[in-house]
């Protein structure tokens, strides 16, 4: 298995709990999508990934596992599998880049790390691939800062840099989030491009639905840091089980609802479900929350699970990424 995590639990030192329990299994070649809006724990999934938790936030449950490592204890096998056979593309690119070191000298950072290359061989490598990515492989611009590149340049130099070592998983956080329509829609089509190549497997978080659908195969629904709906991508969009599921769609499609509120802070959030507050369908025993019903790659788990006939029907822009 590429990535496996089980039963993953976040919690703050205080004891609110941010995540999980969370488990996923990720194969070679596999598009998973975790979707859900801003607060859900997405970025703080892909931060226990790399076991790189904020201060104030401890995993006190659970593992995540790469290639059979344990990713969230040091080894040496750990560090061989990071930035190598597993990589990171990061939301922001000007706040992941250091801003003291070439655009050049960031791409050379991991094959000198794992392959041992010399920065100027490994520019040399990697010239197809910045060619690919529309990155001029010429000094004049491998040798600007990050803040002399522009935001679209920037995000490609990252996903450049998370391919520098021919990884076979990648963890995407929000990659196109600041790219705009056009420049989103090129970089969707090159990574799924690169992705059917080179047999890459991916984990693609983002909050933008209609971007979920164009890139996974299945998906993964998350809310209030509870998993609650996975399964096959085209299933999953048009046969709904959890009413957030739906929601979700429905704002896709921009269609009215009656559904109102926010999610809650973590010291907040309820008992059981954590969609109830803001669920029209709730009721006492959503507190209780039944166990998941299904197969951890396709199931729900909810009090009120709708049937197929209480959805209005397909989400129709979810083809379209959008910013």
């Amino acid at each position: 298995m590429a990535l496996l995590l089980d039963d993953l639990c976040l919690h703050r030192t205080d004891g609110v709990r941010l995540l999980g329990p969370l488990g996923l299994a990720l194969g070679p070649g596999d598009r998973l999508a975790l979707v859900g809006e801003s607060g859900s724990g997405k970025s703080l999934l892909a931060q226990a990934i790399f076991d790189v938790l904020p201060l104030g936030v401890v995993r006190t449950a659970g593992q995540v596992a790469a290639f059979g490592t344990r990713l969230d204890r040091p080894s040496p096998q750990r560090d061989r599998i990071r930035g190598a056979r597993l990589a990171w593309v990061p939301q922001d690119p000007l706040q992941a880049l250091n801003p003291r070191l070439t655009l050049g000298e960031h791409l050379a950072l991991l094959p000198a790390l794992h392959r041992g290359e010399s920065h100027d061989a490994a520019l040399a490598r990697l010239r197809p691939l910045l060619d690919r990515l529309g990155l001029p492989p010429e000094p004049a611009f491998l040798d600007r800062l990050p803040h002399q590149a522009s935001g679209g340049q920037r995000q490609r130099v990252c996903l450049a840099q998370a391919l520098a070592c021919d990884p076979d998983l990648l963890i995407l956080d929000e990659p196109t989030s600041a790219l705009d329509t056009l420049a989103q829609r090129a970089y969707l089509d090159l990574v799924l491009e690169l992705q059917r190549e080179r047999g890459l497997g991916f984990l693609w978080i983002t909050h933008d639905l209609a971007v979920a659908a164009a890139v996974s195969e299945r998906l993964l629904v998350l809310y209030g840091g509870a998993p609650l709906e996975a399964g096959p991508t085209g299933q999953l969009l048009a046969s709904p089980r959890h009413p957030y599921t739906a929601r979700l769609l429905d704002a896709a499609r921009r269609a009215p609802s009656l559904e109102t509120g926010f999610l809650p802070a973590p010291p907040d959030r309820p008992v059981g479900c954590p969609f109830q507050p803001r669920c029209t369908s709730a009721d006492d025993g959503c507190a209780h929350w039944r166990p998941w019903q299904g197969s951890p790659a396709h199931g729900w788990r909810c009090e009120h699970p709708l049937r197929p006939a209480d959805w209005a029907g397909p989400c129709t822009p979810c083809s379209e990424p959008s910013t």
